[in-house]
């Protein structure tokens, strides 16, 4: 009898809708075999039992299929059994453990208590076991990068998105595996576990039709600008604090006399610059409204923004922050520190070049090697910053020192943006260039180069003390970098 309803299992699988009704009957099957004797096999077939009808019969139609008493009352009870157990039976799923090509989904199986390092291949035991110093190399490196794609490809079997344990538990097994692969750090594998985060969100970026990256970046992404926004035209709209305009009163006319008496005030050889500072404020309206206009015809129409006293107070009046104050108590903090990693670390050559710090150490100086040297300790492109008598790189504001090979003892310094002078040949500094650099920088709203960009964060947020877009993270080495100077 039992054989007959294995004829029909394959009826039951053919349907996934009767999946759990086949797994209810088999059940009731292994429970009662000996009551199944005492039906006749033209009963079972003739009424089409199915899971579902076996859980629905009545004691009227036990009747039918138990003529003898007692086997209907112990079918009864197996069956009532069988109904309290209903949310026991174990579920069959049809979903395979490999991606799903159509769903761009998988089942990850859970994971470990203890995490075992996967197996690797030769080439990458082999260096393992003679300690590779590639592994260690500041540059890309080969087998770091093949470590890397291994330990990646054993975590994805159980989740794209690895929490922070996830990751201590692969690493922590590799550096007890292989205590040469430790770092500095506190933990011992911070350079192995920022690869390792940048492999995930590397690899997760193409996966755009992946049901499961669509609902991480639904429940944890962060909204995207719209298109042609840059991040500083967003930073500008959250940042920008324009104070007491002042309008009333003020047309197009009158907007033309303030500009004319402010340029005829800076031709005198001792200006006021107070009375400018106010014609500059009744005017800053009008000013807001033109900035988005090319750099050569703002410049044209507003001259004394070329002035860098004027053009700090402009940003204070815009942003409500004083860049000179908050940069100096930065540096004093931190300029000694930054001079210290320079002469410890790789940049120990330009450190050497600066030789205007062998003559002399005043506090100024020290400021200004400190800012020339930034870039260096970021590993970053520094002529996006700044270049000694030679044109800028690229169009994004560019610091240009003249008259020397030193930066440190410059007869001038220049800031060109886009070809068109912003301020020409001033007598300032390495550090009050830099002010005025992220003047022009939020004023035109423009977007950090992406080769200076970590460099530019800094001294945006640790120095300038200027706030971020809301949202917007802090890449982790300009943390990292905060951490060693502070």
């Amino acid at each position: 009898m039992l054989s007959n309803w294995r004829t029909r299992r394959s009826g039951f699988l053919c349907s996934q809708g009767r999946r759990k009704n086949f797994i209810l009957l088999t059940h009731m099957c292994m429970m009662i075999p000996s009551i199944l004797h005492y039906t006749t096999e033209c009963s079972i077939l003739e009424q089409q039992i199915d899971g579902e009808t076996l859980l629905g019969l009545t004691e009227r139609m036990v009747e039918r299929l138990f003529p003898v008493m007692k086997h209907q009352v112990t079918f009864m009870k197996e069956l009532n059994k069988l109904k309290n157990l209903e949310t026991e039976v174990p579920q069959i799923s049809c979903t395979r453990q490999e991606p799903c090509e159509n769903e761009g989904s998988f089942v990850a199986q859970p994971w470990p208590a203890v995490y075992n390092l996967p197996v690797f291949p030769p080439e990458l035991q082999a260096a393992l076991q003679r300690k590779d110093p590639g592994f260690k190399k500041k540059d890309k490196s080969h087998i770091r990068a093949l470590l890397i794609q291994v330990l990646f490809d054993s975590i994805t079997k159980h989740t794209w998105y690895p929490n922070h344990k996830m990751y201590g538990d692969v690493l922590g097994s590799l550096i007890t595996c292989f205590p040469f692969l430790k770092d500095g750090s506190s933990s011992g594998y911070d350079t192995l576990l920022e690869c390792l985060r940048n492999k995930f969100k590397k690899e997760r970026i193409p996966l755009v039709s992946s049901s499961i990256v669509l609902q991480m970046k639904e429940k944890y992404g962060i909204k995207r600008k719209c298109a042609g926004q840059t991040d500083s035209e967003e930073l500008g709209q959250q940042q920008e604090i324009v104070l007491d305009l002042e309008v009333m009163g003020e047309d197009e006319t009158s907007f033309r006399e303030h500009i004319n008496a402010i340029t005829l005030e800076l031709r005198k050889s001792n200006p006021s610059y107070s009375e400018v500072k106010n014609r500059m404020k009744r005017t800053l309206f009008k000013r807001v409204q033109l900035m988005d206009r090319p750099a050569a015809e703002v410049m044209e129409q507003f001259p004394f923004l070329g002035v860098p006293q004027l053009m700090l107070h402009e940003m204070t009046m815009r942003f409500g922050t004083d860049l000179a104050k908050n940069m100096e108590t930065s540096l004093n903090e931190m300029a000694p520190n930054i001079i210290r990693s320079a002469k410890e670390g790789s940049q120990k050559k330009l450190y050497a070049n600066l030789t205007g710090l062998a003559e002399e150490t005043t506090e100024g100086l020290v400021r200004n090697a400190a800012l020339i040297l930034l870039p260096a300790l970021f590993k970053e492109n520094a002529s996006f910053l700044y270049c000694v008598d030679s044109e800028p790189k690229g169009a994004t504001p560019t610091i240009v020192f003249n008259g020397s090979p030193d930066p440190l003892k410059a007869e001038s310094i220049s800031i060109i943006m886009d070809n068109v002078n912003i301020i020409r040949e001033a007598d300032i500094d390495m550090t009050q260039a830099v002010e005025c650099l992220f003047a022009v920088y939020f004023l035109f709203n423009v977007q950090y180069p992406v080769d200076i960009k970590h460099t530019m964060t800094f001294i945006q947020k640790y120095m300038l003390k200027l706030r971020q877009e809301h949202g917007k993270r802090t890449p982790i080495p300009v943390l990292k970098m905060y951490s060693q100077l502070v």
